[in-house]
C-alpha cells in the first residue's frame, strides 16, 4: 500500500511541476553560457517613460526613493536598491524585477521622475522566475502566486527524488543500470560541487 501511494504521489508530483522544472532547465542551460564575472553587461535601454511627481520636501533620500518607487507603480517590482545621488545631484536608484531592471531618476528641479527600462529578454525573464520565493520578490498577486507554486515544485521534486530511490529499492535493488545511473550521477554530482565551490 505504501509503494502504490508514493509512487501514484511521485507520478502527479512530477506532472504538476513540468512546467518548474523546464523553467529550472531552461536557466541552468543558459547559466552555462554566461559573461564571465567582471565582464557582464546590462542591456541598453529599451523603453523610457516620465511621469510628473513632487516630493515632500522634509524627506531624507531613503524616504524620498520609497515615494518615488510607491508612486511609479512598476508591475512585477522587488523593491528598490542602490539609492544615491548621481552627477547632477538628482535622486536615483535601480528596481528589480522579473522582466528586466529599472533605473529610476527624480528630477527634482523638473518635478518629474524619468523610468528607463531594461528588456532582459525571454532568458532574464526564466532565470528570474526559477528563484520566486514567498517571502521575497515582487508584490504582486501573479508573482506571489508563482512564488508558492516554484516553493511546492522545489518539494515535490525533493520528495520525487527521495520516493524514485525507495521505489528502485523496493522492486528492483539489483537491476545493473539503475546501479550504474546512481553512480554515475554521484560522480557527476562530487565533480560539479568541487568544481564550482
Amino acid at each position: 500500500m505504501f509503494y502504490k501511494w508514493s509512487k501514484k504521489i511521485h507520478m502527479w508530483s512530477g506532472l504538476l511541476t513540468f512546467t518548474a522544472f523546464v523553467v529550472w532547465g531552461i536557466t541552468g542551460i543558459n547559466a552555462v553560457f554566461l559573461p564571465a564575472p567582471g565582464e557582464y553587461k546590462p542591456p541598453e535601454v529599451s523603453r523610457t517613460q516620465e511621469f510628473p511627481f513632487e516630493g515632500p520636501g522634509n524627506l531624507d533620500d531613503k524616504e524620498l526613493a520609497k515615494r518615488v518607487y510607491e508612486a511609479a507603480e512598476l508591475k512585477m517590482a522587488g523593491g528598490h536598491y542602490n539609492v544615491h545621488r548621481d552627477d547632477d545631484q538628482n535622486l536615483a536608484f535601480n528596481v528589480f524585477t522579473s522582466n528586466g531592471p529599472w533605473n529610476v531618476t527624480y528630477l527634482e528641479s523638473e518635478k518629474r521622475v524619468r523610468v528607463e527600462f531594461r528588456d532582459g529578454g525571454l532568458a532574464g525573464f526564466l532565470s528570474s522566475m526559477h528563484t520566486a520565493h514567498t517571502r521575497r520578490g515582487a508584490p504582486d498577486i501573479s508573482a506571489r502566486l508563482y512564488g508558492v507554486y516554484n516553493e511546492f515544485a522545489t518539494w515535490a521534486f525533493l520528495f520525487m527524488s527521495l520516493s524514485g530511490v525507495y521505489m528502485w529499492i523496493a522492486t528492483r535493488p539489483g537491476l545493473p543500470w539503475a546501479r550504474i545511473c546512481i553512480g554515475a550521477t554521484t560522480i557527476v554530482t562530487v565533480i560539479l560541487w568541487w568544481a564550482v565551490r
